[in-house]
């Protein structure tokens, strides 16, 4: 043994060194014991550790332990070497603790167990949190050591909770619980019921007595029906209610005749018994007010006219309201829109008082538009100048109808206006341009309108000359098909034609296949003829009979509409129109009258005495005759006065002849 000694104390601190994981102590010596390497002792499995901060009452730490090995016995500081079993060698088991002495057998007893205290009435119970369970269940206190070799140890702590000194309630004991109160039996019979307990009222409230009802006397028997053996018994016939007498006062008042009291009525009224019913006072039927004049003296609704009739529309009522307006006297633009259309339901005649106020008082700036120096203008500067050009016209004229309520829009495109002339034959079309804007409002019917508020507020006679006032209504009532003819809209959605048609730029710009149209003078508008209807609708004729497709060239023209009344609604009684030509080489002039059926007018002449070519055929109208209107002159009359009295004219239409 003493020769092996120093060789087990340096085996032992090497694997003090290697081993420093293990966690029990190793013993100081070591015996040789030869037993089954089977049998071999296994190490416990080292659970890992946890930080946490120290808990009073543990083991202390010292400063000279090794790894995670608490403090135990030293000598001289340093712990004892492990014994290290090898194959073949025998190694001393620790003895194991002796156990602890058995407790002494309990005595029986004979006493009863003490009962526990009454339970506390169960209120607002709140649990508790645990104190015991806040700490965690094992901690371990590692620190750095003073000493120079700067291990770490650890220190272990156990919580009530796993030493099994957990706190547990009281045993639950019935008898501690309060009583139950009795159940209330069940509604039954009387014997069931419990007793009502009085109570006493309160002095503010008074007793009222209250009585036993009155028994209902019971009716007396009746008596059994008796076999009727004669003929059965008639009821009388049922009278009819009687009338009550009516009041005077609903006596006629604007009632049908038939609701009016006669002596049949006053008869049969329901007079007292004994009365007699000649004694009641006549109605006095001659201060009885006349139906018919209370009717006739109330004001008759006009039926509005329809739209599809713009030409022989009334406008009366909107153009002489319109011209009440001065634009000096216009404070604002609401103002003046609001007091336009105030009087008017119809947004048909709502949109022709702003066109003829307009009219009144919007000029042309000739000035701006011959010196090239026109301006963008909006329409509160063109309500203070008075001064526009088409632009001006049309945005001022959708700025006042907005605001009174229509839908209007300003539309831009080419308008055949001052300036135009027609292409000669055979030049080419020019390319698509923009040079006039006007209106698109939507009238009666939700119909949409073109207007030119621009052309029909006057003429423009050209540079240096003033500007024209002249009101022609025509660009307001005119269909959009023939609005079409000299208005071309860049946004093809608004041409509004009644047939859905779009025309394209080739066909608008030439016309009629690149001829000149007849030459047609301001007239016809005044006397509401139509300038579409023209015959023949070119401006050239042919004097040559081969260029003629008949022996005779018809001249005819008509009215716009056929409810167009000269009376109504033009200047009075319709004038004698008559064509003047030149005869047979244009050495013979004659004036020849127009045949008529009130709505449309036509002659017919041979080509030859048309006159000869250069010469122009034109179309008057008798203006005077011997000194007075020529205005309802007949065929007859003017056939009797012809180079007998003194005639003057004034023309309507123009050709010329090749």
């Amino acid at each position: 043994m003493s020769e092996e000694s120093p060789q087990t104390s340096i085996q032992a601190r090497i694997a003090a060194l290697n081993l420093g994981h293990v966690g029990r102590a190793p013993t100081r010596t070591a015996t040789v014991i030869e037993e089954d390497p089977s049998e071999r002792p296994r190490f416990d499995q080292r659970s890992n550790s946890i930080n946490v901060a120290p808990t009073l009452g543990l083991h202390s730490i010292s400063k000279d332990g090794i790894g995670n090995e608490p403090g135990g016995s030293k000598r001289n500081g340093v712990l004892p070497p492990p014994t290290i079993a090898r194959t073949g060698q025998a190694v001393s088991k620790p003895a194991r603790p002796a156990p602890p002495p058995r407790l002494p057998p309990r005595t029986p007893s004979s006493q009863p167990s003490p009962s526990l205290p009454p339970r506390r009435p169960s209120g607002n119970l709140a649990r508790r949190d645990s104190t015991e369970s806040i700490s965690s269940t094992i901690s371990n206190i590692s620190s750095i050591s003073g000493l120079s070799t700067g291990t770490a140890r650890t220190s272990t702590s156990r919580t009530p909770s796993m030493s099994g000194d957990r706190m547990v309630p009281p045993p639950f004991s019935p008898s501690s619980l309060p009583l139950i109160p009795p159940k209330r039996p069940t509604r039954g019979t009387d014997k069931q019921r419990m007793p009502l307990k009085g109570a006493k009222s309160t002095p503010s409230v008074t007793t009222v007595e209250v009585l036993p009802p009155r028994p209902t006397p019971s009716l007396p028997p009746r008596t059994p029906a008796r076999e009727s053996t004669g003929p059965a018994r008639r009821l009388p016939p049922e009278q009819p209610p009687t009338v009550p007498a009516k009041s005077p006062l609903s006596y006629g008042m604007n009632k049908p005749e038939s609701e009016s009291t006669d002596e049949a009525d006053i008869k049969a009224s329901n007079l007292p018994v004994g009365s007699v019913a000649a004694g009641a006072p006549p109605v006095p039927m001659g201060t009885r007010p006349d139906l018919s004049k209370l009717q006739a003296s109330k004001p008759k609704p006009q039926a509005a006219t329809p739209t599809s009739c713009m030409l022989c529309r009334d406008f009366s009522g909107p153009d002489t309201h319109a011209a009440k307006f001065p634009r000096e006297s216009v404070p604002s633009l609401d103002w003046l829109a609001t007091q336009l259309v105030a009087p008017f339901s119809s947004m048909t005649d709502r949109a022709r008082a702003i066109f003829t106020w307009l009219h009144h008082n919007i000029s042309y700036d000739v000035d701006a538009f011959f010196n090239h120096t026109v301006q963008p203008s909006t329409p509160a500067s063109t309500l203070s100048t008075g001064l526009a050009v088409c632009e001006g016209y049309a945005g001022l004229f959708t700025a006042i109808a907005t605001i009174a309520g229509l839908e209007s829009v300003v539309v831009g495109g080419h308008g055949k206006g001052y300036g135009f002339s027609a292409l000669p034959p055979g030049a080419p079309t020019p390319p698509e341009q923009s040079n006039h804007a006007w209106n698109a409002v939507k009238i009666d019917h939700g119909e949409w309108k073109l207007i030119d508020s621009c052309w029909g507020a006057g003429n423009v006679n050209g540079a240096g000359q003033p500007y024209k006032k002249e009101f022609k209504p025509r660009h307001f009532t005119m269909s959009n098909n023939e609005f079409g003819l000299c208005h071309f809209s860049t946004n093809r959605s608004q041409c509004f034609r009644t047939d859905g048609r779009r025309v394209t730029w080739e066909e608008y710009f030439t016309g009629n296949g690149g001829l000149e149209k007849v030459r047609i003078f301001n007239i016809t508008e005044s006397e509401g003829l139509s300038d579409t209807k023209f015959l023949p609708q070119h401006l050239k004729i042919p004097v040559a009979p081969s260029k003629h497709s008949g022996p005779t060239v018809r001249f005819q023209f008509e009215r716009v509409c056929e409810h167009w009344d000269p009376i109504k609604h033009g200047a009075g009684k319709p004038y004698i129109f008559i064509l003047a030509i030149h005869g047979v080489d244009g050495r013979e002039k004659d004036y020849v009258p127009f045949e008529t059926n009130g709505f449309c007018w036509w002659v017919d002449v041979p080509p030859q005495k048309l006159g000869a070519p250069g010469q122009t055929i034109t179309i008057f109208t008798v203006d005077t005759i011997g000194g007075g209107s020529g205005r309802g002159l007949s065929l007859e009359e003017y056939r009797l006065s012809k180079g007998r009295k003194a005639m003057s004219f004034n023309g309507l239409a123009a050709w010329e002849l090749v």
